[in-house]
């Protein structure tokens, strides 16, 4: 999210998903990490989300 890197983004997402990590928890990280990085981490928020969906399927 920091950095903004979208393969970063899809490998930790995939490896919350192999970890065992709820959607609740992925969300409050994606929160912290808002707070952390303000407006330019949104759109990486949302696709970090929308990574650990997919992978989830």
């Amino acid at each position: 999210m920091a950095i903004r890197c979208d393969g970063c983004v899809a490998f930790h997402a995939k490896g919350a998903v192999k970890k065992g990590a709820t959607r609740d928890e992925v969300m409050e990280t994606m929160g912290m990490a808002l707070y952390m990085g303000a407006g330019p981490s949104l759109m990486y928020a949302a696709q970090a989300v929308e990574a650990f969906d997919q992978f989830s399927d």
